[in-house]
């Protein structure tokens, strides 16, 4: 009893705070956060390879060579990882330092104007056709909003041929963890005080805006943007491969 008034009790000042903030605010944090973690430019880190997951999915839902289109590639992990496996690999990054450091590390690697600068939030406009998309490890989840996250995929699909495949990765949530609805709606209260767009069930700040994602949140989304979600797996993170439909 006591875990769960403390559990719901944190939710409340999650959804306090998430009422709070207005788009600027929560960019301003996510762009705080990430400059306060260096790992994200540390060579060694963004040489280190795809993870077994990523791999995974790779081997089973891409195709074997080809042009690939990597969103949020921060210091160029994915980048470097699909250069080494023979892909014809591009990123694009919103955040200057990361994509500093990725455009850097991939000159001195012989693999220049690799990485591109892009808006946040939004499916790179000059981006281009491609044989498959990575939606940079755990970014997806930092979009905010459903409609947001549905025109994001839209623009992948914009340039992928039918049946060309996207990989996304996110942080998970059951369907019946009632304490994301707690701060959903302390914050929907202070928005409406606020006069500010409403956030949905699965938003948090842990620090930065994250959502949470049911399976059926992700097979929703994939398919409302022209997708068919062939693989999806919690462990040991959440991640999915929708495919394009014809």
């Amino acid at each position: 009893m006591q875990r769960r008034f403390l559990a719901h009790l944190s939710a409340s000042f999650n959804g306090v705070w998430l009422g709070l903030m207005d788009r600027e605010a929560l960019d301003l944090i996510d762009e705080t956060y990430y400059e306060n973690k260096p790992h994200y430019v540390d060579e060694a880190y963004n040489t280190s390879g795809l993870r077994d997951w990523e791999a995974r999915m790779i081997d089973e839902h891409f195709p074997r060579s080809g042009r690939v289109v990597v969103t949020a590639t921060g210091g160029g992990r994915e980048v470097v990882a699909l250069l080494d496996r023979g892909y014809d690999a591009v990123g694009y990054e919103p955040n200057i330092e990361l994509l500093d450091a990725a455009a850097k590390m991939l000159e001195r690697r012989g693999q220049r104007a690799r990485v591109h600068a892009v808006e946040r939030d939004v499916f790179p406009p000059d981006a281009g056709p491609c044989d498959a998309v990575i939606v940079g490890w755990g970014s997806y989840m930092l979009i905010p909003g459903r409609d947001q996250r549905i025109e994001f995929l839209r623009g992948a699909r914009s340039v992928l041929p039918a049946d060309g495949p996207i990989l996304l990765s996110f942080f998970t949530r059951s369907p019946q963890a009632r304490t994301f609805t707690t701060t959903a709606r302390v914050a929907n209260v202070m928005r409406l005080l606020r006069r500010l767009p409403r956030v949905d069930v699965g938003d948090a700040l842990g620090p930065n805006y994250t959502h949470y994602f049911t399976r059926a949140e992700i097979d929703s989304e994939l398919d409302a943007a022209g997708f068919r979600l062939v693989a999806y797996d919690e462990e040991p993170y959440g991640h999915a491969v929708g495919r394009a439909a014809g």
